[in-house]
């Protein structure tokens, strides 16, 4: 479902795009695979483009198979999560049934390892840590995705990353719909329990993420074989080479997590996502290379097994690394030539293009607060007056917590058949955000946050929200941005909270926000 940017538009057949439920205009083909074909399509309705992925035709047939593909979009329609792809409809026409899912832009993280190799561990670590946090959200709501691995984890254009395709997620809590001895997934990223047909629960999910880890810092995954059936049974009667025996840059504390999720039992590995994220961030950042010089391109270490005993001792690896460091250095002087050439900064300035993906815990600016530069109620679907006690906006951003912004009075805690109110702060210059800070009064309110560079004129202009809490306490609460670019915030807010009858309304005592400033 990617729009990837190095790829050419479908040929035309000089026929008419196809409509799908008078409403979704087929562009042209994005990908295909062996259960579907990912669309770009327009979406007459709402105007704007979307993806859409279409059951082939030969499945038709199948009331079992065309159950299980609804079963996907009721599945991964219940998630919201900034790091997991939006599902907007299904669609059964005549006998096309197809998902309607946002259209992402940027390109998957398979495309970006063949294209970029082994990647640094700050990147692979911050890439593993927000697929984690969207399995978070999925486990929570009973979904097991079932498929990690890099061709559905997308690194988007705005350098957020994104995990799609749920097409095998089941609810955790129902029977499964496969059939027996049929293996789902891709035979490289299987969980043991996968393997062996035994129960699988979200713990092989984090199994499967380690397999994508392990391969994101290693250029290789921890099991290889001649078929799919000998690399899935090669976890069940092994364990895997120690990512520090292949990269000895690793650091151990990040070594030794990688290899605690991919333990052949699921009790022997973080009992959740949330645990192996939290695990992930809290590695340092200056171990993520404490042994010199990266020796992964060397071709040898790929091609000869090292010793298992390794993971008992490192000490016979003192004398090696001393000799990699010799022949690192001599790499690194290799890579510069290289960069120099022709070839070599086209392949490398081809990277930034495409992927637009930095090194971003190793050269991230310090965060600090910024500025605001203007505060203003934002009320589109308001009947009454314009305006949503405009004249008290400077009250949320004076820094003074004796001072507020109120909404206006409502009758009941859902604002009636308002969808919301909202309150925009802007820093006037598009800004790398880190952080939103809001105190409040109120209690059990709910809002979104957005982030959009510009000010958009409509509420549907701001696109998706960022992050989402309820049950808002009194006091102060932070909103991760997760380093979205911008220079406008929306505080969206969807429920008021309790309060007297009539007199339902939030305020706002502080608004703050903090972004990445250079220097």
């Amino acid at each position: 479902m990617t729009e990837f940017r190095q790829r050419s538009p479908e040929p035309s057949t000089g026929e008419a795009p196809r409509l799908l439920a008078g409403r979704y205009q087929l562009q042209n083909l994005i990908a295909s695979g062996g259960m579907a074909e990912v669309w770009r399509a327009h979406d007459l309705v709402l105007t704007r483009d979307v993806a859409v992925k279409i059951l082939h035709s030969h499945f038709a047939t199948d009331a079992a198979l065309i159950e299980r593909f609804a079963r996907e979009a009721r599945a991964a329609a219940r998630l919201t999560h900034p790091a997991i792809v939006a599902i907007y409809d299904t669609i059964a026409d005549g006998e096309t049934n197809a998902i309607v899912m946002e259209l992402i832009s940027g390109i998957t993280l398979r495309e970006y390892m063949d294209l970029q190799g082994p990647l640094p561990p700050e990147d692979a670590i911050e890439i593993a840590a927000a697929v984690a946090d969207a399995l978070r959200c999925a486990h929570e709501a009973g979904i097991v995705h079932r498929d990690i691995k890099p061709a559905n984890i997308l690194l988007c254009d705005d350098r957020r990353v994104k995990v799609t395709d749920f097409g095998i997620a089941k609810v955790a809590v129902d029977d499964d719909m496969t059939h027996a001895g049929t293996l789902l997934g891709t035979a490289k990223y299987l969980s043991p329990e996968q393997v062996s047909g035994a129960a699988v629960d979200p713990r092989s999910d984090i199994y499967s993420l380690a397999v994508v880890l392990y391969e994101a810092l290693c250029g290789t995954v921890p099991f290889n074989g001649d078929s799919d059936a000998a690399i899935a049974l090669a976890r069940l009667q092994r364990e895997p080479i120690s990512p520090r025996q292949i990269r000895p840059s690793i650091s151990r504390d990040l070594d030794g997590l990688v290899r605690r999720a991919l333990a052949v039992s699921p009790e022997d590995r973080p009992p959740t996502a949330a645990a192996f994220r939290a695990s992930l961030l809290g590695l340092s950042h200056d171990a993520a290379s404490d042994l010199g010089p990266d020796p992964t391109t060397v071709a040898h270490i790929f091609a000869n097994p090292v010793d298992d005993s390794f993971v008992r001792s490192e000490r016979r690896w003192i004398v090696p690394s001393l000799l990699i460091v010799i022949i690192g250095g001599s790499l690194i002087l290799a890579g510069a030539l290289f960069g120099r050439t022709d070839a070599g900064q086209n392949l490398f300035e081809r990277a930034r293009e495409v992927v637009r993906f930095e090194s971003p815990l190793s050269s991230k600016p310090k965060s600090a607060p910024l500025p605001i530069v203007e505060a203003i109620p934002f009320d589109p679907f308001g009947s009454g007056a314009p305006g949503e006690n405009d004249e008290q906006a400077s009250a949320a951003i004076d820094g003074d917590p004796n001072t507020s912004w109120p909404t206006e009075f409502y009758s009941d805690r859902n604002m009636g058949v308002k969808p919301g109110v909202g309150f925009r702060i802007s820093v006037g210059q598009p800004t790398t955000l880190d952080r939103l800070s809001i105190t409040s009064e109120s209690s059990d309110w709910a809002a979104s946050i957005y982030v959009h560079r510009g000010v958009p004129a409509t509420f549907e202009e701001w696109g998706y929200p960022i992050t989402t809490a309820e049950g808002i306490a009194p006091g102060e609460t932070n909103f991760d941005l997760m380093g979205n670019t911008g220079d406008s915030v929306l505080i969206w807010i969807t429920d008021l909270g309790p309060g007297p009858p009539g007199e339902f309304r939030v305020r706002l005592a502080n608004v703050a926000l903090y972004g990445q400033v250079p220097g």
